[in-house]
């Protein structure tokens, strides 16, 4: 199970990308901490869309589920790091829990939507129980290109671009539904709490404001299916 941790986003046009991606080499000396690669997250919410009213409500302690895996290409032979993530947030901390799920991971790019949850349902650990008590059905696919950068200090910054969201109609499966591209990068920086002073002084170098940013709400609402600035 993983701590909270400080985690901050920022949403970059092409000249903020370009300066971020100087602040990162020349003021705070990141260095690539992994390679890059192509990250797919497909989103499940309940029927009353609690996920979604909880974040809008700005209430500070929620979460959300997402399938992820990793892949290069639409082929389910290239799928890999297949896991369900449950994310949790208090205020500008959050936390996942994280479950492997490998078993299936070359079975997604084959699931019709309508499936899905029952497949990542019946492949969970019987014993952890959560997925028990709630019906949940998948509501968004989001496909990125994430790098990875590193301080010294355990400062972690991704930048996540090619962001495009996709519907998740139930007799499809997924990459098969409209494809909505989002223009701009998303930038987060994640730090443990004692590591607030430091951070502080190197995005007084940045001079952006970190705001709230959702790429769950923002694709629902990239498809009319909720009101998201």
């Amino acid at each position: 199970m993983s701590v909270y941790r400080y985690e901050l986003k920022f949403v970059l046009d092409e000249a903020s990308h370009t300066r971020a991606l100087s602040w990162l080499h020349m003021d705070v000396g990141a260095y690539v901490s992994y390679p890059q690669r192509h990250v797919n997250s497909v989103y499940f919410d309940d029927p009353g869309y609690s996920s979604v009213r909880d974040n809008l409500a700005g209430i500070s302690n929620r979460k959300k589920m997402r399938l992820r895996w990793y892949n290069e290409s639409h082929s389910p032979e290239n799928v890999s790091g297949a896991a369900l993530e449950i994310k949790y947030r208090d205020g500008r901390l959050g936390k996942k829990d994280k479950f492997d799920l490998a078993g299936i991971e070359k079975e997604i790019l084959h699931t019709k939507f309508r499936d899905l949850f029952w497949k990542v349902e019946n492949s969970m650990d019987r014993n952890s129980g959560f997925l028990a008590t709630n019906h949940f059905s998948p509501t968004l696919h989001v496909s990125y290109e994430r790098k990875y950068f590193e301080r010294s200090d355990g400062m972690r910054i991704t930048l996540d671009r090619n962001i495009i969201f996709y519907g998740t109609l139930p007799h499809t499966k997924p990459f098969e539904n409209m494809a909505v591209p989002y223009p701009n990068t998303v930038m987060e920086i994640k730090f443990a709490p004692d590591r607030k002073n430091s951070v502080a002084s190197a995005l007084r170098r940045l001079n952006m404001t970190p705001k709230r940013h959702s790429k769950y709400l923002t694709g629902l609402a990239a498809f009319g299916y909720a009101l998201y600035l």
